[in-house]
């Protein structure tokens, strides 16, 4: 990992970090943000679909617009609307972002499921994150703010903050398990806070598109580990129980009870949850 400017993120271009304040942002500029694991290479696709107006299965990774990853230049010359990329903290976002006030795509998933999912990217990402530790290990670094993007509690307190300060800024929160429960409605909210008017039918077929399989069909390929996708694992809601004992699950609780008492934000982490 590095850090810069307070912040630990993988080992990133360090040119492209210090630029990462400074990117020039469009005001019709869409930035789909979220900490890592939490779906937003779902979501990117679903975006870029929507402003596509078609079905499309382009080799295209949220990681090539990726803000704090990649050369501005790399995506400087990409026609308006863009839909860009970031897994920073808000106070991280580019300034021109609050200027411009452009929107901002903003996923959010239980923690546990999030948990489950880095570790096994680590894992299979030991080459570049030099993990070679077990779960029970994993779990309080990630809680501490020991990996890279830091806590996911200082992440997700800082996003609310960052909302509440600027409640002009226009903002479309998702969750992810409402988005696995209910595709669909998803695929709308994100085509009306777009303004993008496609019709049921379309949104429909984008629905259907963007289902797990068929985009670790489509996108799966792009980064193998043992002839295994490392991005799309498996996408479930609940997987955390396979992996938590008991003694982590209550450890985790009262964790979160004390590092988010002031938070308003309900999780669900399950399908049957209703919180």
């Amino acid at each position: 990992m590095m850090e810069h400017g307070g912040e630990r993120y993988p080992h990133f271009p360090a040119d492209v970090l210090r630029n990462l304040k400074h990117i020039n942002i469009r005001h019709d500029d869409v930035i789909v943000s979220a900490f890592p694991k939490s779906g937003s290479h779902w979501v990117h696709e679903i975006t870029r679909l929507l402003k596509l107006g078609r079905l499309d299965e382009t080799n295209f990774e949220k990681n090539d617009v990726q803000l704090e990853y990649v050369p501005e230049a790399t995506y400087a010359q990409n026609p308006s609307p863009r839909i860009l990329s970031s897994h920073v903290n808000f106070r991280s976002l580019p300034t021109q972002v609050l200027e411009k006030k452009c929107k901002l795509i903003y996923i959010l998933r239980n923690p546990k499921d999030i948990a489950v999912s880095f570790y096994n990217f680590c894992i299979k990402m030991r080459h570049l994150t030099g993990y070679k530790g077990t779960w029970a290990s994993f779990l309080p670094m990630l809680t501490q703010g020991k990996l890279a993007f830091g806590s996911w509690f200082d992440y997700v307190l800082n996003w609310e903050k960052g909302k509440e300060m600027y409640p002009d800024l226009p903002v479309l929160t998702l969750f992810y398990e409402d988005l696995k429960e209910d595709t669909l409605c998803g695929v709308k909210k994100i085509n009306d806070f777009l303004d993008l008017h496609r019709d049921d039918r379309f949104l429909q077929k984008v629905s259907d598109h963007v289902t797990f399989t068929n985009l670790k069909r489509i996108k799966g390929r792009n980064h193998l580990h043992d002839g295994q996708s490392v991005v799309f694992r498996k996408g479930e809601v609940g997987d955390w129980k396979n992996w938590f004992t008991v003694a982590q699950d209550e450890w985790f609780d009262q964790l979160y009870q004390e590092k988010m008492a002031d938070c308003q934000l309900r999780f669900r982490y399950t399908l049957d949850d209703c919180n």
